[in-house]
């Protein structure tokens, strides 16, 4: 009978045990973990692919020199008008490709508009504007309007000058000359700081600034001057 007991006891208490484990399992909340992809796995996603940064494109440059050469380049933008005899403007255009117009205005310190030069050009192997037939240059882009105001880079230029179009520092780079010595400059001193605007087909491309001392006043003129003459 005690054995009989015993049991039932034993069978009681295991009971109890046993709901107590269920309530307690139904009261803590569940978790879903999702097993990881095996990277190991062909066609796996869980790679992660690293893109090395890409460099900034670079915009064109303009550096004015007293000599016909890119060796000058410098960041030289003040000069004498009683040493000055042309003033060369390189305009480099890094990336640049094709065939394009370049126009440099020249703009008086006063904002008025001295002069424009339009400078044709073709980067990257193509046959020279003179020398490509006018229905081959209609399918490279529209023949600019008139072309003999044009300087053409691609052209043999004169007085050591071989071509405008030269290289600096592994970049096409566009000359335009401004002529200064005995010109309307000189005659009517026109010192100061004139502005320069650069545009590549019609387009803005970048604005400068580069200054011409002014010619000293005459020594007579000074004398008359101190005379009160």
């Amino acid at each position: 009978m005690g054995r009989i007991r015993l049991v039932v006891l034993s069978f009681i208490f295991s009971c109890l045990l046993l709901g107590i484990c269920q309530d307690a399992a139904a009261q803590s909340p569940r978790v879903m973990v999702t097993p990881s992809p095996d990277s190991s796995a062909p066609g796996s996603s869980a790679s992660l692919h690293i893109w090395p940064p890409q460099p900034k494109l670079r915009g064109p440059e303009i550096f004015f020199c007293e000599t016909p050469e890119t060796t000058c380049r410098t960041t030289q933008d003040v000069f004498s008008l009683a040493e000055l005899r042309d003033l060369y403007v390189f305009v480099a255009w890094p990336g640049v490709a094709g065939q394009h117009v370049q126009t440099v205005e020249f703009r008086l310190p006063d904002g008025s508009l001295y002069s424009s030069k339009k400078t044709q050009f073709i980067i990257g192997g193509v046959m020279a504007f003179s020398a490509v037939a006018p229905a081959v240059q209609n399918q490279v882009a529209p023949v600019p309007p008139a072309r003999h105001l044009m300087a053409d880079a691609n052209k043999i230029h004169a007085e050591g000058i071989p071509s405008l179009l030269m290289k600096t520092r592994g970049d096409s780079a566009i000359l335009t000359v401004l002529p200064v010595g005995g010109t309307y400059i000189t005659q009517r001193n026109l010192g100061g700081t004139w502005h320069v605007r650069v545009f590549l087909d019609d387009r803005l491309a970048l604005e400068s600034e580069f200054t011409l001392a002014p010619l000293p006043a005459p020594a007579k003129a000074q004398e008359e001057a101190g005379s009160g003459r």
